[in-house]
């Protein structure tokens, strides 16, 4: 693991184009911006493959999906291929209806991704596998069936996949990391997965490890658990505070507070 993870990130400040959920667009960019990247957010096709060329990864999201959202996805994802930066995919909700699992499905056929990350049922619906769902939420099962979901998916799409939940399971088919932190209030804020897709592009725009996108992919309940400590249940001050820790964050800190398992 690179033990300076953050300060390289820092000191590079490297641009991440976010093609973002509407509803969360704002907490994306602030936490991209937060852990030391420069955040984009366009929506316009006909600027989007020219504006690209200037980004160092490019993270893609379903939620607020809509015809020129997809042709932005697309264009911006053929023009990261072309010039070999990473592309992070979140399909949320992509079991819930047609149109949002026929839009994944174009992306992953017409593009190469780096990184799918999704709650299980959202992974699952991906690989054809039936997976109970409430609405974005997914209804976790063992961690067992869990691994079996995240690596044939990172097999099939030939990427590294993160499956959210209480546990964290992040492969790429043959490695399998867990990651054990795991904060209760993230879910009382709408998006805070859409912010780790943030977080996931910033590390993945410096071509990092297996190893080092599992710690990255700690960061947002690290830094949760630590808000938590001093907030309680009060929804909107933890928001402010895990966004505090957040710009602050060192990687020391992360190191102290961070539970990872290597589980093959």
């Amino acid at each position: 693991m690179n033990n300076n993870l953050i300060k390289n990130v820092r000191d590079k400040n490297p641009i991440v184009l976010s093609i973002a959920n509407t509803i969360t667009s704002q907490h994306v960019a602030d936490a991209i911006n937060f852990i030391g990247e420069s955040p984009m957010m366009p929506n316009d096709p006909e600027e989007i493959t020219e504006i690209t060329k200037v980004a160092n990864a490019v993270c893609l999201n379903l939620g607020s999906t809509n015809p020129d959202m997809q042709l932005c996805s697309l264009l911006a994802a053929k023009q990261a291929n072309s010039d070999h930066n990473p592309v992070v995919f979140d399909p949320v909700a992509v079991g819930a209806t047609k149109v949002r699992y026929d839009r994944s499905m174009e992306l992953l056929q017409q593009v190469k991704v780096d990184i799918i990350r999704g709650n299980t049922s959202e992974i699952a619906a991906l690989t054809g596998v039936t997976w109970e769902s409430h609405g974005i939420d997914a209804v976790d099962g063992n961690d067992s069936d869990r691994i079996k979901i995240a690596q044939a998916a990172a097999k099939q799409f030939n990427c590294r996949i993160m499956i959210s939940g209480p546990t964290d399971i992040i492969t790429d088919g043959q490695k399998v990391f867990e990651v054990k932190n795991d904060e209760p209030m993230l879910k009382t804020n709408v998006g805070m997965g859409d912010v780790l897709d943030g977080i996931l592009a910033v590390f993945a725009s410096q071509k990092c490890s297996l190893e080092d996108l599992t710690y990255a992919s700690a960061i947002l309940p690290v830094v949760a658990e630590l808000a938590a400590k001093e907030t309680g249940n009060q929804a909107a001050t933890f928001m402010n505070k895990t966004f505090d820790i957040l710009g602050t964050l060192d990687d020391k800190t992360l190191q102290d507070n961070i539970k990872i398992v290597k589980v093959k």
